[in-house]
Formats: structure tokens, sequence, C-alpha cells
């Protein structure tokens, strides 16, 4: 179990360092398309990108909207966990690699009750959950930003659910002992 326990760590740990950089990477390129978005909006070019941006001139602030949004990406995370009532704290830096991934004793990680042993199996995977939950809420964002180009067919409700969710595997520590406790 502890082989098992200490994989999904180094996935999450994983995860940790690729986030970041997927953030940066994007964030800065969304403010470059941004920007060169709405100059070719100011000077109302010619050619098929011209016709659709002057029919869509919503679509370089949204891509200066979603680029923010991912330049702090950490600060967005640490606000929507303080409105779930999480006190979790995302953070880009080094300080992410001094994670250690729990010991797993199988006599503790078997609870007195199947509702604790699930409790039990959550605290061990916790970081796997919280690297997982941003991924999928960044995820989301990237859906939002597809959205607005009118590349998918629906709204953007799709988008704003698998950012909610993704937001409720972040917090599971403090979601699932209420869920928990309803079907108890």
């Amino acid at each position: 179990m502890q082989g098992f326990v200490n994989f999904a760590d180094d996935i999450g740990v994983a995860l940790a360092f690729l986030i970041p950089m997927i953030c940066y990477l994007a964030g800065t390129g969304f403010v470059f398309a941004a920007g060169w978005g709405m100059w070719q909006l100011s000077k109302h070019g010619h050619g098929h990108h011209a016709n659709w941006l002057a029919s869509h001139p919503w679509t370089p602030f949204v891509t200066l909207f979603v680029g923010a949004a991912l330049l702090s990406y950490d600060r967005m995370l640490n606000l929507a966990e303080g409105t779930i009532g999480s006190a979790q704290t995302a953070a880009m830096s080094d300080s992410l690699t001094s994670y250690t991934p729990p010991n797993v004793d199988p006599n503790t990680l078997m609870g007195n009750s199947p509702e604790q042993t699930v409790l039990n199996v959550i605290n061990v995977f916790e970081y796997f959950f919280v690297t997982y939950g941003a991924l999928v809420v960044l995820m989301g964002i990237f859906a939002l930003k597809h959205v607005s180009e009118g590349r998918r067919r629906h709204g953007p409700s799709l988008a704003i659910v698998q950012i909610a969710f993704g937001l409720g595997v972040m917090n599971i520590d403090t979601i699932a002992p209420a869920v928990m406790a309803y079907f108890a």
C-alpha cells in the first residue's frame, strides 16, 4: 500500500510542477494574443480573421481576462477555496516540492467503520486530490476560453460546472465528511 501511496504522491508532485508551468506559458500567450486582437480590432483590417473579430469584439477582452487569471492562478484558487470555506492555500513557488508523502500504517488505515476507512484513504491521498482538482479547474478555464471563441456547441455552463467540481475535488477533505454524515 505504501508504494501505491508514494506513486499517487509522485503524480501529485509532477502535477504541482506542471500546473504553474502551463499557467505561466499559457497566461503569457493569452495576454499577447489579447493585445494582438485589440490591435486588430482597432485598425479594422481586412480578411477572414478581421471579419470574424469584428463580429466577435469581446474575444480579446475574454482572452485578456483568461490570461490574467492564469498569471495569478494561485491567488484565484485561494479566493475560490476561501469562498468554499477551505483552509488550504495554493502557491506557485518552490515550496511545492517540500511535500512528503504520509507513511501508511495498514492497522490505522482501516477504520472502525466503512465511513472512517474512506476518510482515512482520502487523507492519505490528499495531495493528489488537491493537485488533480487544480488541474481540473485549469482545464475549465481553458474551456471558458474555447466557449468565448465559439469552438464549443454548448454555452459556458459545462466549463463552470467543471470548475466547480474541480474546486470540490481540491477540497475533498472538507466535503467528504459532510457527505458521509448526510448518508449515515
